[in-house]
């Protein structure tokens, strides 16, 4: 009988917990975004404060998922970010995308998948010119990568056109199935 109990009562627990995750999704996930935006930003940070170790550890954790390429990166403390200036622009527009979807929650149906992807179209053309470029070293993507060029700007916009694509496009469709699924689950 106490088995049965301490069952129903942990049933109970983790279908109140899958709840408020599915209310409260947006909180997560922008405190995810939050999280990995502004993780990088403490590396250098870290080794300029003196603890090279965690700065290298967080640099290192961004490795796999950036290029790292100092050229294309900005410097805090004299210390490369984690990752370079495309990332900060789309983590952080997704990051302003999630504030914002707060602000404007309801207010706001979801954009047409093609839209959505039509938003998406620029940071690809641009990643894959700049990647070409790179690879092939034909230097057609030339003017250098300095902040306030032409290559920096274009990453910078194409970066926030993520952060459009999300919050027009994802986050509405995100909050409209997830207020089905509790509806669900409450009756």
């Amino acid at each position: 009988m106490a088995e049965q109990t301490f069952s129903i009562t942990l049933q109970r627990r983790l279908d109140d917990g899958v709840q408020w995750g599915l209310r409260h999704w947006l909180l997560l996930v922008n405190s995810g975004a939050i999280l990995y935006a502004g993780l990088p930003w403490l590396s250098p940070l870290a080794t300029a404060s003196g603890h090279p170790l965690i700065g290298e550890f967080l640099f290192r954790i961004y490795k796999p998922l950036c290029h790292q390429l100092p050229e294309r990166s900005f410097f805090v403390c004299g210390h490369q970010v984690a990752f370079c200036h495309r990332c900060v622009a789309m983590y952080s527009a997704v990051v302003v995308a999630g504030l914002l979807f707060g602000r404007l929650r309801g207010r706001i149906g979801p954009m047409s998948l093609k839209s959505g992807g039509l938003l998406l179209l620029p940071i690809l053309i641009d990643g894959l010119t700049h990647m070409v470029d790179d690879l092939s070293g034909l230097g057609f993507r030339g003017g250098g990568d300095a902040i306030g060029t032409l290559n920096f700007w274009l990453r910078m916009i194409t970066g926030a056109l993520v952060g459009i694509a999300v919050l027009l496009a994802v986050y509405p469709r995100v909050e409209r199935d997830l207020r089905g699924a509790v509806d669900t689950i409450t009756r």
